[in-house]
């Protein structure tokens, strides 16, 4: 069984089921770039052992698997104790509502349309795994960032950050306390963007902390094109990664 791991301590996990390598591949990264771990499957058998074996928060399957249909792995999913519970989301092919009304009458949390559209898997997930679905893509990234005109202390000058157009959450070993409003600053490409972000929560460093101490972000007086060019350089961060893995990928067929 191929395994996809992300990098996130304690984010939630999904267990992907298809026939295609190549459109596993693809929407194993573009999850782990949501901050999801996936584990891949290429049979309905591995799926439902994974799914068994590592409790995860959502399966995204085919209709069609080598050993069984997609909704015969739905009905075994629901037989087993451990993943009865466990939402499932179809990936039919694009106009198929006959397949997708069929998939919904099951008990399904979704259906998305093959090839997998980032924002569509993206919106889908969000509905399915979150109890506050974001409305914006957010994803790891490295830039210079600087709060309250002051650069973070980050390695090479550059800060892991996870954002969206929406806002962030910035690593520094000194956040400032919820509803604090502070002024920041991204580098990004050529371009420097300010806005106001109020912290929406912190978490302090400190000896024996798992997570990594900082603060979310809200941006709140963003401008208008700003929040587009954010969007666009997501999109165009999650399309470089996706051709980089998918180059020598076969053609998948459907």
């Amino acid at each position: 069984m191929n395994t996809s791991t992300g990098q996130k301590t304690g984010q939630r996990s999904i267990v992907v089921a298809g026939s295609s390598t190549r459109n596993m591949q693809a929407v194993a990264l573009l999850l782990q770039r949501f901050g999801y771990e996936v584990f891949t499957a290429s049979t309905a058998a591995q799926a439902l052992e994974s799914a068994a074996e590592k409790h995860p928060a959502l399966v995204i399957t085919d209709l069609t698997l080598p050993d069984m249909s997609g909704l015969e792995l739905f009905q075994k999913l629901r037989e087993m104790k451990r993943t009865g519970f466990l939402p499932v989301i179809f990936m039919v092919f694009p106009g198929d509502s006959a397949a997708e009304n069929k998939c919904m009458g099951y008990g399904a949390a979704g259906c998305i349309s093959k090839p997998v559209q980032t924002e569509e898997l993206y919106q889908a997930v969000q509905q399915a795994t979150e109890p506050r679905p974001r409305a914006s893509i957010r994803i790891d990234t490295r830039m210079p960032v600087s709060v309250n005109n002051l650069s973070l202390d980050c390695n090479d000058s550059e800060c892991n950050i996870d954002l969206s157009a929406n806002g962030m959450y910035v690593p520094t070993d000194k956040p400032y306390p919820s509803s604090r409003v502070v002024r920041v600053q991204l580098h990004m490409k050529d371009r420097t963007i300010s806005t106001d972000g109020a912290v929406l929560y912190y978490r302090p460093g400190g000896a024996g902390r798992i997570m990594t101490p900082g603060m979310a972000l809200k941006f709140t007086t963003i401008a208008p094109q700003d929040k587009e060019f954010i969007r666009k350089f997501i999109r165009d961060e999650i399309a470089k990664d996706l051709n980089r893995t998918l180059v020598d990928t076969p053609t998948p067929t459907w």
